[in-house]
């Protein structure tokens, strides 16, 4: 299994530990992990090539090289792996990273896809909507809500319960795909779709020469983030390495609170900053304060990259230098952040958490 892959698992990790996970788990690394009977609990994996041919009643979250699941899981999947099968069922969401998956089994609710390579096969159910981020997507099978998502290359065939809103430089409906709702596409040019294949309204939108540059503009800003956060977080851990790791072990304490307690200072400083600038004399005041905030969000992050290494390292049975732990981690989060209907959430706590946290630690010094 790759570093990456490794990591990758931590901030997936994130999603269940902040929601309240159950306080049994099964924690199971290696180079061929397979669970083949009954597990009554969470289940953690790290392993180069995993095999789920059991039951897991609870959530399962796996990173590997191999992946492939064909048995049942009651909860969540939450996969990261060069490659996924899974020809099982999921009793509720599946979130997946890949470079090349193929789901032919069933998921009671949503399926979210970060991926390389996509086939959703003919024998495959999503009971709840399928977004997706794929270089190629192959949409075969059976979506009972919506369908969203973009990909370099897709060919949609199988049903749509609901509306399809899509983005593709490369789009294809096939003779047997049925959107019961409406299809908004968006495409170089327009393209043929079969009699009868959208029971609702199809909406064109033609790819603009600015919207391919804004693609490229979100990539570099991406890396822009990602090595600002790094460098930020590096001269942090010289300057204030003590401080930086305890703030960093405080993440995954009350975790409740922390999050409260950062959703109102960050409004409250908003509204201040706010105030103060619809007053000739205050305006610098508010902008002070506006960019002070901006670095508090800046360096919440940090701290949460930094937990994530730990957390990670630690559960592997390894031990890192804080640079490496902070380096994988801020990769990983912003990674994450990028996935479909779960990215804001993961960036959300990933942000107002450590907020807290930072001023209860202000708060104790004064």
């Amino acid at each position: 299994m790759t570093g990456r892959l490794a990591v990758l698992m931590a901030v997936l990790l994130l999603i269940l530990i902040f929601s309240g996970t159950a306080s049994a788990l099964t924690a199971r690394s290696g180079e061929n992990i397979v669970i083949d009977d009954v597990v009554e609990e969470d289940v953690y994996i790290a392993g180069g090539n995993v095999l789920i041919s059991g039951t897991v009643i609870g959530d399962v979250v796996v990173a590997g090289g191999r992946v492939e699941v064909s048995g049942n899981i009651t909860e969540d999947l939450t996969v990261a792996a060069g490659e996924i099968i899974i020809t099982g069922s999921v009793g509720d969401d599946i979130r997946a990273a890949a470079g090349n998956l193929t789901f032919s089994g069933d998921v009671e609710n949503d399926l979210a896809l970060l991926t390389g390579d996509a086939i959703i096969g003919r024998e495959a159910f999503v009971g709840g909507v399928l977004a997706f981020s794929s270089g190629q997507m192959e949409m075969l099978g059976n979506v009972t809500s919506d369908l969203t998502g973009s990909a370099g290359t897709l060919a949609l065939g199988g049903h749509v319960g609901g509306d399809a809103e899509l983005q593709s430089g490369n789009f294809a409906v096939l003779p047997d795909a049925r959107i019961e709702g409406d299809l908004s596409y968006t495409a170089p040019e327009r393209i043929e779709i079969p009699e009868g294949a959208v029971g609702g309204e199809i909406y064109y939108n033609m790819v603009s020469d600015g919207e391919e540059e804004l693609g490229a503009f979100v990539f570099l800003w991406w890396i822009a983030s990602y090595l600002a956060l790094v460098l930020i977080g590096l001269v942090a851990l010289a300057i204030w390495p003590d401080r930086m790791q305890r703030l960093a072990r405080k993440t995954s304490e009350r975790p409740g609170k922390a999050f409260l307690t950062g959703i109102v200072i960050v409004i409250a400083a908003f509204l201040i900053s706010v105030l103060f600038m619809l007053t000739i004399i205050g305006i610098p005041f508010g902008l002070i304060i506006l960019i002070l905030t901006i670095i508090l969000l800046y360096v919440a992050k940090i701290i949460t990259g930094l937990w994530l290494g730990k957390w990670m390292f630690a559960k592997m049975g390894r031990v890192q230098k804080p640079w490496v732990e902070l380096v994988s981690g801020l990769f990983v989060l912003l990674l994450v952040s990028a996935i479909p209907i779960i990215g804001w959430l993961v960036s959300l706590v990933a942000t107002l958490i450590p907020v807290g946290n930072l001023a209860e630690e202000i708060r104790r010094h004064l």
